[in-house]
């Protein structure tokens, strides 16, 4: 057994996995799934956690980061605060794991049927 810090892509998929179980299980029908991406052994700071939504793609935000847009009014409130809900339980698991300014990682949202048309990874580029 290992003494040393777990390493941040570790910690990562760690993050990512209970903020799966979290979200599937708190869900109302509108969490899809979570993953994460960036070169987070450079630094952390490169670090984007997406979570992809069902549902009809007219009615969901397109590349979405909450804690860096003020809420679009053409969104419904109860949509955009489940968005804020799913977005501090993504935060709350990589806190759980020791992800440093945890508060400060980049969470993304938008629809999965507009990822998949997209091209899958495409999508992102």
């Amino acid at each position: 057994m290992s003494l040393l810090a777990p390493t941040p892509k570790r910690q990562c998929n760690r993050a990512v996995k209970r903020a799966r179980r979290e979200l599937a299980h708190g869900s109302t029908g509108l969490f899809s799934s979570v993953f994460w991406y960036g070169a987070v052994d450079i630094d952390r700071k490169h670090l984007v956690v997406w979570v992809l939504l069902a549902g009809s793609p007219s009615r969901l935000p397109a590349w979405y980061f909450p804690s860096k847009e003020r809420a679009d009014r053409e969104y419904d409130a109860d949509l955009l605060a489940e968005i804020g809900r799913m977005r501090e339980t993504v935060v709350a698991c990589f806190s759980r794991e020791g992800w440093p300014d945890a508060e400060r990682i980049d969470v993304g949202f938008d629809s999965e049927t507009r990822v998949t048309d997209g091209g899958g990874w495409h999508y992102f580029k």
